[in-house]
């Protein structure tokens, strides 16, 4: 009986959500949670979480896209697009009503070297958050105020994307295929971090009436949950993520430094290689198993930052190797203090991954985030 009544509750929590959607989105979305529900795939690592949840101070949680597009006069461009939120006690109105945090940004990579960025935020009263956020479901909803961006669907039937801020238009759908990987850590920073690394990817990307087509149809999407006891950042220096595409292969990294390990060494590192074609894990690597090397650093004097221009990440049979060169900053500002500065980056091509002596050239997505908060701990020598 119990199972029969949460399965209800579920169908109606769609069904009610849905509410901002079109009717075919609405259809097709409910009758996938439907299908999922009917085969037993509960899968409660798509939906989102509370603070309550981790017994945090706060938890931040996004859910990411990327992928590449091509124009009818073959230009090229990459792109990632992000939908988030946060949740605390420290966000409250001044009339004592709890708040929840909403923001979703995106950035396009030009194949002039240039990059488009968009970003915008607001807070809504958290009992109402539910209209813009399933919590606690086996699938991903997630509608920004006003209808203009949204992230829906599920593993099983494909996540939809729709993305409309000024001049950007996209509309995209994510299959994902073969393993969902897991990366997972309490220190420096507890977060997890779930990854359909390899998937299928179709749409288009409008921008200035211009239409990107999704061609070569690879795509990557995570959904990332930081949470802490203080604000996430103080628990870190900062983090290097990459994924690579290249050839038959697919590499994810994920590396986080303390305060005390500046921008030198890591005290979390996990590397994962995929078979690009299959989804299927090939080999994992982690902690001392792990060797970062970063080299040919480029001073951010506007920020008081650095970060590398090239990473070499290899272990036991494996070498992947990133030189980022498109470049867009999202610097996270609190009141007047900056939170944050992450280096987004895209390199088009020869990103490479060597295994066993088989390498393969393709393109790579490479975030380099520096921790505002503490980056006065440590040395930028």
């Amino acid at each position: 009986m119990k199972k029969i009544i949460g399965s209800i509750i579920s169908i109606l929590l769609i069904i009610i959500c849905s509410t901002v959607l079109s009717a075919a989105e609405q259809n097709e979305f409910t009758d996938s949670a439907k299908h999922v529900i009917n085969q037993n795939l509960l899968d409660f690592t798509q939906g989102g979480h509370f603070e309550t949840d981790y017994g945090s101070y706060i938890t931040s949680e996004w859910w990411y896209l990327n992928g590449e597009a091509t124009s009818l006069e073959g230009e090229n461009i990459a792109f990632f697009f992000v939908v988030a939120h946060q949740e605390s006690p420290v966000f409250a109105s001044e009339g004592g009503i709890q708040l929840s945090h909403l923001l979703t940004f995106c950035n396009i990579f030009h194949e002039d070297g240039t990059s488009t960025f968009k970003h915008n935020d607001t807070y809504v009263p958290q009992f109402i958050v539910d209209h813009s956020v399933s919590c606690h479901t086996p699938y991903l909803y997630y509608v920004y105020p006003g209808g203009e961006r949204s992230f829906y669907g599920t593993a099983y039937s494909g996540y939809f994307l729709n993305y409309q801020f000024d001049e950007l238009n996209a509309e995209l759908v994510f299959w994902p295929k073969g393993e969902k990987t897991v990366d997972q850590a309490d220190q420096p920073l507890n977060f997890i971090t779930y990854e359909n690394s390899c998937g299928h990817l179709e749409g288009s990307v409008f921008i200035n009436d211009t239409e990107y087509i999704v061609t070569n149809h690879d795509g990557y999407m995570d959904h990332m949950i930081p949470s802490s006891e203080t604000a996430w950042t103080n628990d870190m220096h900062g983090w290097s993520w990459t994924e690579v595409t290249a050839g038959k292969y697919q590499a994810i990294i994920y590396a986080i430094r303390s305060p005390i390990d500046g921008y030198d060494n890591y005290s979390y590192k996990q590397m994962t290689l995929l078979n690009s074609r299959k989804g299927k894990v090939i080999a994992e690597y982690s902690g001392d198993d792990v060797t970062i090397i970063e080299t040919d650093w480029i001073n951010e004097s506007y920020y008081q930052m650095k970060r590398p221009g090239k990473v070499v990440y290899s272990a036991s049979n494996l070498e992947v190797t990133v030189e980022p060169q498109n470049v867009a900053y999202f610097n996270s500002i609190v009141g007047d203090q900056s939170v944050f500065v992450d280096f987004m980056t895209y390199q088009p091509e020869n990103a490479i991954i060597e295994y066993k002596g088989n390498m393969k050239r393709g393109s790579a997505f490479n975030e380099y985030l520096v921790s505002s908060w503490s980056v006065n701990s440590v040395s930028q020598d």
